[in-house]
Order: structure tokens, then sequence, then C-alpha cells
């Protein structure tokens, strides 16, 4: 038995994919520190308010794969692992003939619903027409259902060990897309033009990730001739549970901020989003570690490497909680401070409201990092179920105490509760594993 971080090719694998995390990390913060400056004042307060409404609409269609990206690459990092290539690639395609299948569906239903007659008549709002509404929201959903295809392309790139170049390369694009928004916004565009340019962008980086991650696997072929029904109903259980992610995460993020808009209004958003931003820092910075380890958790489970598995769980944990800790310890002494740089003194802080925020992500890293264990192995339904749950009673608390209260600080102390709830379900399944209660095959999924 070998232990994780001994093993030279998985300390380097690890080590490439936490560097690429914080590098995707480091453009998320320039995308919100540049981002809302630049856009408060090329299209002010109102608009801009709107325009993160609309933004937040289309989230939830990043689930039309059902969750099958994710668990087939586990899927296939696991195969590949043990040498099984042929079975690597017959998901591969079978993945393939599932998410065009429904990202097609999607966008036809979409667009029949967005220019149906009459459908005007609920998309007004304040200083947006109709029109401009129904394209802004037509270009974000293309966007979003081109990110499909994407995910693909990181199931080869992960499955072949790339895991970090899939990701710096989605970073560069991220940014680039972002860029583009900023520039049409600057040079008095609106957010029909903004939304076109995030979208042609993405049409183009979906379709040279593919083309790339073909040439550097070349047992892969995208094609659907090897592609089997029965791969899809076989993965059908795990891919629930991660539909049960992103849709829990989009009531979260996009729900809560959908939800402030429409019970406090625009300029609330626009608070509550950046501080929001703020404290997400601390997640994403203690979810890079997670993220480099996960591919490698698979191939351990893969393999039936007990010990493999659990040094990389330990490593990732402990790294994850001391990265948390140390960014929400910086925030609360430079948070009020960064605010009033990065506004300009157009967004007041909201002590109580920031302070829960931080104790929930903090709360938020520590079981997502346990949760990577049974993700990793494709055997969290149960636990991604009640997230869900928890999520959406979440969000209907939330709603109801801002009614009460008037005040989005409502928010803080629900999303805390929700991560608690969750680090203590989390828990026990993680001390279950590492106990060897849970996971008994390398070959179940």
């Amino acid at each position: 038995m070998h232990n994780a971080m001994s093993n030279s090719g998985v300390k380097n694998r690890v080590a490439n994919g936490f560097a690429a995390n914080i590098c995707n990390q480091g453009v998320t913060i320039v995308i919100q520190l540049a981002g809302i400056p630049i856009l408060l004042h090329s299209w002010g307060v109102e608009l801009y308010g709107q325009w993160l409404v609309l933004f937040a609409i289309p989230a939830h269609l990043s689930m039309t794969d059902l969750g099958f990206s994710q668990s087939a690459a586990n899927d296939m990092t696991a195969k590949v692992a043990r040498g099984e290539y042929h079975s690597a690639a017959v998901v591969f395609q079978s993945l393939i003939a599932l998410v065009f299948t429904t990202m097609s569906c999607m966008l036809l239903l979409s667009t029949s619903v967005l220019f149906a007659p009459h459908i005007e008549k609920w998309m007004y709002s304040t200083g947006m027409g109709a029109t401009e509404v129904r394209w802004t929201l037509w270009f974000l959903i293309a966007e979003v259902l081109a990110q499909l295809p994407d995910g693909i392309n990181h199931a080869a790139f992960r499955a072949g060990g790339d895991y970090a170049l899939h990701i710096l390369l989605h970073s560069g694009i991220r940014l680039f897309q972002f860029c583009t928004v900023w520039t049409v916004a600057l040079n008095g565009g609106g957010t029909v033009l903004a939304a076109a340019a995030l979208f042609a962008v993405r049409i183009f980086a979906t379709s040279a990730f593919a083309l790339l991650a073909l040439r550097r696997n070349t047992w892969l072929k995208y094609s659907v001739s090897h592609a089997k029904l029965s791969e899809i109903k076989r993965l059908l259980r795990p891919a629930l549970a991660n539909i049960s992610i992103p849709l829990a995460q989009g009531l979260n993020i996009q729900g809560m901020v959908v939800a402030v808009g429409t019970v406090l209004g625009p300029a609330a958003v626009v608070t509550f989003s950046t501080l929001r931003t703020l404290t997400r820092l601390v997640v994403q910075l203690g979810h890079s570690i997670s993220h480099a380890t996960e591919p490698e958790i698979a191939g351990a489970y893969g393999t039936g490497d007990r010990s493999l598995l659990r040094s990389l769980f330990l490593h990732s944990l402990r790294g994850s909680l001391v990265l948390a800790i140390l960014g929400s310890l910086i925030l609360l002494l430079i948070g009020d401070s960064l605010l009033d740089l990065w506004t300009r003194g157009k967004i007041e802080m909201e002590p109580l409201l920031f302070g829960f925020l931080l104790l929930s992500a903090i709360a938020n890293v520590i079981w997502y990092s346990s949760f990577v264990l049974l993700k990793a192995s494709n055997q969290h339904l149960q636990a991604s179920v009640v997230f869900a749950l928890i999520s959406i009673i979440t969000l209907c608390v939330s709603f109801a105490t801002m009614h009460w209260s008037k005040s989005a600080s409502a928010t803080g102390i629900a999303l805390f509760t929700l991560d608690t709830a969750m680090l203590l379900y989390v828990f026990q399944k993680m001390k279950k594993i590492l106990s060897n209660e849970i996971i008994h095959s390398p070959n179940c999924t």
C-alpha cells in the first residue's frame, strides 16, 4: 500500500489541479472585482440589478444534461485507472448522445416560450422593454446550453489525466467572455449585445476544447456509433445525485438573487449579490483543493486503493479548512474597506449579513470536502437529495422572513443554517466511508 502524497504522479496531478483551480479563482476574483464597478458605472444600479436577475434565470438550464456529465467523468476516470479504455469510450459516446439530444430540445423549448405571442405581458420590467428582455434572456439561455457539451470535454480531459489543463482553458475563456461584456457596456452597449457576446465566445470555445480533447486522447472518438442506452441507465442513480447539486446551488445563489429582487427590489439585489460575491471567495478557495483531488479520489476508488483514498481525503479536508479560515479572517479585517474601494462607496456594508455569509462559507467548505468522497465514487444520491430539499426550504424561509423583516440579512442566517445542517449530515457519511462501511467494491457505480 502506498501513501497518496508519496506517489509522484498523483502528487503532481493534485498540485497541478490545485494550481489550476487557484488560477480559476483568480479569474473569478478579477471578474467579480472588475465587473461590478464597470457595470455599475456603465449601466447604473437599476439596469445592473435587472441584468443580475436576468443572468440568474437561465442558470438552472445547466442541469439539462441531467447530471450525467459529472457521473460519466467519474466513471470514465475509474475505468481508465483500471485500463478499460474501450468501456470508457462507450460511456463517452453515450454521454454525447444524451447531452446533444437534451440540449437541442431545451433550446427549442426555450425559444418557443420566449417568442410566444403575448409573452411580453410578464416580461416587461422598469427601464427595459419587452424586446430587450426577450433577446437578453435568449442569448443567456443559449450561452448556458452551449456550455453543456463542455461537460463532455471535461469528462475526456479528466479521464486522460488532464483535469488541470481543462480548468486553465475554461478559466481563460471565462475571463475573455466577461471582458467582452465589459467592453460592450463601456462603449454604450446594452444587455442584449452583452449577452450575445457571451454566447459567441462560448460557441467558439466549446468547439475548440472538443478538438483538443480528442487530440490528447486518441482512444476517444466524437461519435455516437457505440452509444448505449444501458450505459445511461447504469449511470442514472449517480446522475440524479449530480443534478441535485446544481439545483440546490442554483437555489442558493441565483434563487436567492431572484428572491431578494422580488421582495426588496434591484438595489437590494446589488447589495446582497456583492456581499455574497465577497464571501463566496472563501468557498471557491476551499473548493479549489477538493476539486483538484476529486479525479484522483475517483481513480483510487476505481483501483480499490483504500489507503490512497483515505490519504487524499484527509489532506484535502485539512487544506480546504485552513484556506477557508484564513480567507474568512482576511475578509473580516479588510472587508469593509475592500467593499468601499471596490464599489467606490456606492454599496454600504451590512455587518450582520456579511458575518453570517462568512460563517456559511466556512461550513460549506467543510461539508463539501467530505461530500467529495461520496461524489467521486458516484455514491452521493441520498446526500444530494437532502441538500436539495434543505435548499428549497431555505429559499422559502428566506422569502418569508424578508417579507417580514424587510432586510436581506435574513438570507445570511438561513444560508448559515443550511450549511451547518449539511455539515452535520455529511460528517456522518464521511465517517462511514473512512471506516470502510460504504465503499465495498471498485466496480460498483
